[in-house]
């Protein structure tokens, strides 16, 4: 029965194993799947003339479902468990990505629905489609797939992101127009390193060794753009808010990355292929939210839920990964694509 429910999980879905894929590792892939489809699946229903249902029904149910695939599957249990944040759980986690990427519309009354734009991305021989369409489709991650829609958008659209590269981003953030002498004891900053080949949050020193660089008066800022000069040293206002899970948080590290990548030592990903449909990305510090947000809507996260390093996905959907990463000034190591 189980094996069966299974088999039937991975061809609604068209997800497969990979070459010598632990059997547990599959099993989480399927569940993490599914429950991202039935979290969409609820936002459908129409009851007494109301559409979608409440945040707190998907929740109750999304929660019961994961109880119930725990249960049959109990060697996963600990996949779908936030380690560095209890309060969020695998369920809200889910519902906040849905929210925030476009596929379930909040209206005024509180209630989520599906979006019904039919607005999808073109990547290699399928289509990213925001909404649950009504003709076949695969899964991807917490992504839906399917035929290219006539409303179609760029990743660059769906970021929302600009058309500067990473070193036209870092000389937009280091023009000597915008930098002042302010009175702040440099004795009370650590400055990130750009040129250490540590991760991001590894990489803040009492010294100063770059000309342009961020400076932070403690782990919760306040944080400043520095620019040192023969005489001086200037600064300008980085305001980092306290970072929530919105789809705009966690800008400031495009900043860093930009940072390495122009000082020569850029963030590195590591691709890996499993065999000639699977591989696996891993990253060497946490991305912006647009892009970590964008890599859950086209992969699986492999060590558990909520795992932000390690990524396995379908080779032909690499490339779109490849460019996307690259455009924030990663070095990309590895990896083959298929179109």
């Amino acid at each position: 029965m189980i094996n069966d429910l299974l088999n039937r999980m991975s061809r609604d879905m068209e997800i497969y194993h990979f070459r010598n894929e632990p059997e547990d590792s599959f099993i989480y892939r399927l569940c993490y799947s599914a429950l991202g489809y039935w979290c969409l699946h609820t936002a459908l229903n129409k009851l007494s003339g109301d559409s979608g249902t409440t945040k707190n029904n998907q929740t109750i149910i999304l929660k019961d479902l994961l109880s119930r695939y725990i249960e049959l599957f109990p060697s996963i249990s600990d996949r779908f468990i936030n380690n560095n944040n209890q309060q969020i759980t695998f369920p809200l986690h889910i519902r906040n990505i849905y929210e925030e990427t476009g596929y379930l519309l909040t209206d005024d009354n509180n209630r989520n629905q599906v979006a019904n734009y039919r607005r999808s991305i073109p990547i290699g021989n399928a289509a990213l489609f925001f909404g649950l369409p009504n003709i076949t489709y695969s899964i991807n991650g917490l992504g839906v797939f399917g035929k290219a829609t006539t409303y179609i958008v760029s990743t660059k659209e769906f970021l929302i992101r600009d058309d500067l590269t990473y070193e036209e981003y870092f000389q937009s953030q280091f023009d000597p127009i915008d930098f002042y002498n302010r009175d702040i004891d440099i004795n009370e900053l650590e400055f990130f390193n750009p040129k250490l080949n540590n991760s991001p949050s590894q990489s803040w020193r009492k010294e100063l060794q770059v000309d342009c660089t961020l400076a932070r008066q403690s782990e919760n800022g306040p944080f400043y753009r520095i620019m040192q000069t023969e005489d001086n040293i200037l600064f300008a206002e980085e305001p980092v808010e306290p970072q929530k899970e919105s789809f705009t948080s966690y800008e400031y590290r495009r900043l860093l990355f930009a940072l390495k990548a122009h000082y020569g030592r850029p963030l590195k990903v590591y691709i890996t292929q499993k065999d000639d449909e699977y591989s696996e990305i891993r990253l060497k510090g946490h991305l912006p939210n647009r892009e970590y947000y964008y890599l859950l809507l086209l992969s699986w996260p492999v060590q558990n839920a909520f795992d932000k390093i390690n990524f396995l996905i379908r080779t032909g959907l690499l490339q779109e990964v490849k460019t996307t990463l690259e455009n924030i000034g990663l070095e990309i190591n590895g990896g083959q694509t298929n179109a």
